[in-house]
């Protein structure tokens, strides 16, 4: 069971580490075979070091398996880490140099997408996200940054069946509060806010989202006008700079606007 474990995650994860690693783990597999099959069928005098030599080497391919996932020499998960500090262009860099393998990491084309979206390079963001896409049609976070895009360009019909598709693929509820924007920027309000109402409870960990959230559901009579904190204010100003030249951008600023009226912030 462990060793079924074992080679299925190296299976999945093994694309992204180091030649060397990876020569590495195949070598202790072949010897570990050699070892498994002395142990169990060779002579009974070499059984038992068989056996012992095999356990040895399932402690160093479990080392080498920790040694390959090692946060610090891959350029994805220094990508990942580039992305969550926000700098999208180190991320963007690191993504665009990978070598390119017969089949490419879903994920990688995925964060270098959403790390083209945040620099408001769109164009080069949908064509990284439709190769995610081509190789993997299902991948829920895929198409929901694809949703997202869409959204983020004032495609409002397109972005709604996108992330409609990511949560039927597996997304997380959370995402609702994009479709609930889609729903809302596309005139429809009893969708728009029957996707605010059900996100609700999952937010509460986000205070830009939850004034995002608690703004429409303000607007849709469902909620009093929230007190937006100056760093949430900054935040979706931010937010609406990525998305200069269209019309969320504009909906976004809108939305600064009224906040920055009842607050200390300058409107942007």
């Amino acid at each position: 069971m462990m060793l079924r474990h074992f080679l299925r995650d190296l299976t999945r994860r093994s694309p992204e580490w180091d030649k060397q690693t990876r020569l590495a783990v195949m070598m202790a597999l072949a010897l570990l075979v050699i070892l498994l099959a002395a142990g169990l069928a060779g002579p009974p005098q070499l059984q038992l070091p068989a056996r012992i030599g095999a356990f040895g080497l399932l402690v160093t391919l479990q080392l080498l398996f920790l040694w390959g996932n090692r946060r610090d020499v891959s350029p994805y998960h220094q990508a990942q880490q580039h992305f969550i500090a926000g700098d999208y262009a180190a991320a963007r860099s690191l993504l665009e140099s990978l070598p390119e393998h017969g089949r490419e990491s879903v994920d990688a084309l995925v964060l270098l997408g959403n790390s083209y979206r945040n620099l408001g390079q769109f164009e080069q963001a949908a064509r990284a996200l439709q190769r995610a896409l081509d190789n993997k049609p299902r991948h829920h976070l895929a198409l929901f940054s694809m949703g997202k895009l869409l959204m983020m360009q004032g495609k409002y019909p397109a972005a709604r069946d996108f992330i409609e598709s990511a949560l039927a693929a597996g997304s997380p509820d959370i995402v609702r509060l994009e479709l609930g924007q889609c729903h809302f920027l596309g005139g429809d309000e009893p969708a728009a806010r029957q996707q605010f109402i059900a996100v609700r409870p999952h937010l509460q960990g986000s205070p830009e989202q939850v004034a995002l959230l608690e703004s429409y559901l303000h607007q849709l009579g469902v909620a009093q006008a929230p007190d937006v904190e100056s760093e949430t204010i900054q935040y979706w100003r931010h937010e609406a700079q990525k998305a200069a030249n269209t019309e969320y951008g504009e909906h976004l600023r809108q939305l600064v606007r009224a906040w920055a009226a009842t607050s200390s912030q300058p409107a942007a």
